[in-house]
């Protein structure tokens, strides 16, 4: 069996099944587990990603009103690897390569592939999508039993995190910082299952771009910055920056110092039963204890 994954999540959740020798390429995103990084890149950003958020967001939104693509794919090399299946994402155009790019890109170049390529689209927005992609995935794979074990594992942990103590903390997530945007999917999700209360968002909500007012309406006990893609060290960055907006800073989290820096690129911005370890995280972070 021959598997090109096209989005980190899923390059993480085929190796989870055992089936990481199955993979013959991957997204220039995939970097994790490390065994992921010896295998070929079949992908390319179209923008540039070490700019300013600002930057980033100008260059998503240009690109995005001409209706170009935020990535490009390596076709050629994609038909040389002759795929039994390809692994996208159908969440979001932004953070990775997209099911609807890949019908698009492949169009004209489908017919050299194998007529029995198929291409699998991963689309959980909370836990429980999440566990329904992995058992999905087994399926399609012949490792059902592998999925099963780890979906069984996961619920357990989440059962153990959903009997901690809660409290009425309201707890805002940021998933960008210029412009603010809001945490989606999953993220409020994780707050709950943290033992807090998720100050902008829903289960399940789309993110979407905050004002200065909402946030400060909101009153959060504690600003979480879990920038999309990015790791502990860039988060730490942010925080600082966040500390120099003089419409935010008077807020209790900056006066009390309770504004928190997490690698949200391994535990909050990717759809894997790895957002349970970022809620432990979170609790441990805004509680000031070890769980």
């Amino acid at each position: 069996m021959r598997i090109v994954s096209l989005t980190p999540s899923a390059s993480e959740i085929i190796f989870e099944l055992g089936l990481g020798s199955s993979l013959v390429g991957v997204s220039h995103e995939c970097n994790f587990p490390t065994e992921v990084n010896k295998l070929e890149k079949l992908s390319s950003s179209s923008i540039n990603p070490h700019g300013s958020q600002s930057d980033i967001d100008f260059q998503v939104r240009e690109t995005l009103q001409t209706n170009d693509s935020l990535y490009q794919i390596n076709t050629e090399r994609l038909n040389d690897l002759k795929p039994d299946f390809i692994v996208t994402q159908g969440i979001c155009d932004v953070c990775s390569i997209s099911s609807s790019q890949i019908e698009v890109e492949l169009k004209g170049t489908l017919c050299t592939l194998p007529s029995s390529t198929k291409i699998i689209s991963l689309i959980g927005r909370t836990f429980d999508g999440i566990c329904d992609d992995i058992i999905m995935l087994g399926n399609k794979l012949n490792s059902i039993i592998s999925a099963k074990n780890h979906i069984d594992k996961a619920r357990e942990k989440r059962e153990i995190l959903k009997r901690q103590t809660k409290y009425d903390h309201r707890i805002l997530c940021l998933e960008w910082i210029d412009p603010y945007f809001s945490a989606g999917h999953w993220v409020p999700e994780q707050i709950e299952l943290a033992g807090f209360n998720s100050a902008i968002g829903q289960t399940g909500d789309q993110s979407r771009i905050l004002s200065a007012d909402e946030i400060v309406d909101s009153d959060p006990y504690a600003i979480a910055l879990i920038c999309c893609g990015y790791n502990l060290e860039q988060n730490l960055t942010f925080s600082s920056q966040l500390f120099h907006d003089d419409r935010l800073n008077h807020l209790n989290p900056f006066k009390e110092n309770r504004v928190y820096s997490f690698d949200a690129d391994s535990y909050f911005s990717r759809p894997t039963t790895r957002i349970l370890e970022g809620s432990i995280q979170l609790r441990s972070q805004i509680l000031g204890n070890q769980i």
